[in-house]
């Protein structure tokens, strides 16, 4: 199974394991996170949710900020 890390801005680091063929909504779900409350970042671009993750990615997650 595929391994993804997560490195979550303010939470710290942590690994998670996906079924192949996963994309980054399943690995925020599989987290526990919603899709709603981050930016994803992979390889040095935002991605959305359909992008395609393989073992050993790297996803830095930024918290998404609103107010006025």
């Amino acid at each position: 199974m595929p391994r993804v890390r997560l490195n979550i801005l303010g939470n710290g680091v942590r690994e998670v394991e996906v079924a192949e063929g996963a994309r980054v909504a399943d690995v925020l779900r599989e987290a526990g996170l919603l899709s709603t409350e981050y930016v994803v970042v992979k390889g040095g671009r935002v991605v959305a949710e359909d992008e395609p993750v393989a073992d050993g990615d790297e996803l830095i997650l930024y918290p998404v900020v609103s107010g006025g």
